[in-house]
């Protein structure tokens, strides 16, 4: 998992609007300044654009130990109701990746002793096939003797 995030991702994960998660970075507030990281990529992006303003300020990366502390900040400016609405969905889809998990976790249980009993098949079976492969160069080797004893020792009806 990345250790730093974009506006766009922080904007997915706690759904707020990424203008207002980068005005909020973009002040440069003390407390913030040391999870934020500038983005290698949106800087040469930037400097490739002739039609970006040469004093806009590129959107940095915010470590994720620093996000308790952005969503903090972001709280002063968002209505109450608001938060609440945003915890109320987080909590929600939390629950249901937790269900999921404990799911996937029981369905992975039980692919695995599956998986155990198919390879036990298997093994037997090819324990099985070599066996048969054994048996069979055995009877072709046997076959083969009776023909060669049966050509040699076939008596002479000819002459003797």
């Amino acid at each position: 998992m990345p250790t730093t995030v974009t506006v766009a991702e922080i904007a997915d994960l706690i759904g707020v609007e990424d203008t207002i998660i980068r005005r909020t970075i973009e002040r440069r507030d003390d407390d913030l300044q040391p999870y934020l990281h500038e983005d290698p990529e949106y800087n040469a992006q930037n400097q490739s654009d002739t039609d970006s303003p040469v004093s806009e300020v590129p959107t940095p990366l915010l470590d994720l130990e620093g996000l308790p502390l952005l969503i903090t900040k972001l709280s002063f400016n968002i209505p109450t109701l608001d938060i609440i609405e945003n915890l109320a969905c987080q909590v929600l889809h939390l629950t249901v990746l937790r269900e999921e998990k404990t799911d996937l976790t029981s369905k992975n249980r039980e692919l695995q002793g599956q998986n155990a009993e198919l390879q036990t098949r298997i093994n037997d079976l090819q324990h099985q096939v070599s066996e048969l492969q054994g048996e069979l160069t055995r009877q072709a080797e046997m076959q083969s003797r009776s023909w060669i004893q049966k050509l040699f020792n076939r008596p002479n009806s000819e002459g003797s």
